[in-house]
Order: C-alpha cells, then structure tokens, then sequence
C-alpha cells in the first residue's frame, strides 16, 4: 500500500512537470512568434516611410503600394495581437495588450503608451 501510494505521488509529480514543460515550450514558440511578426511589422513601417518619402520627394502618388503596406500593417498587428492574448503566464493570460500596436498594457491605463490609442 505505501508502495502505491508513492508511485501515485511520483505519478502526481511527473504530470505537473510535464504539464509545465509543455507550457513553458508553447509560451516559448509564441514569444518567438511575436518577435518574428514584429521584425516584419517594423519591415512594413520602413517600407511605408520609403514609399510616402519618395511620392513626397518625386511628386508621384504611390498610393496602390502604400495601401498593400497598410493592409499588410493591419495584417500584421492583428496577429500579433492574437499572439499576445495567447500568451501564458502561469497558466494565466498575461496582462492586456494593446489591438492596436501589440504593447502590454496596464489594467488602468486608458490610452495605450505605445500609440495612443483609446482603450475600452
């Protein structure tokens, strides 16, 4: 009887470290996620600059491609929000982010830092 009552406490210990080993790794795959989705979103925002730098400097409207880069912006800001919900701390959802640009946010705070978007 002790016996089995220590291979269900190990049993008990194994689950848990496995269950956290598994979180640990999903949280992992989504930060590099979200740090690869920003290094494409910054890419947009540089190209978005060049492209309403150059229809500025040479007086041509450009604005088939800077509309693609806008949606591909939006595009791009909506997943990392979808990323930043999904992401887990202790088996609970971190903290608010904001839809606009993705920063995490305070829970009293009603404009984001980040962008200055209206929250709530």
């Amino acid at each position: 009887m002790m016996i089995d009552d220590a291979m269900n406490g190990l049993r008990s210990v194994l689950d848990n470290a496995t269950q956290r080993t598994a979180d640990a790794i999903g949280n992992s795959r989504s930060y590099v996620e979200r740090a690869r989705l920003r290094a494409k979103l910054n890419e947009a925002y540089r190209l978005l600059g060049m492209a309403e730098y150059e229809a500025s400097i040479n007086g041509v409207s450009s604005m088939e491609q800077i509309n693609g880069l806008i949606g591909r912006i939006t595009d791009l800001r909506a997943a990392m929000a979808e990323i930043n919900r999904g992401i887990q701390h202790g088996g609970k959802p971190q903290g608010a982010f904001c839809p606009n640009c993705g920063r995490e946010l305070n829970s009293s705070e009603s404009f984001c830092p980040g962008c200055g978007a209206k929250l709530g």
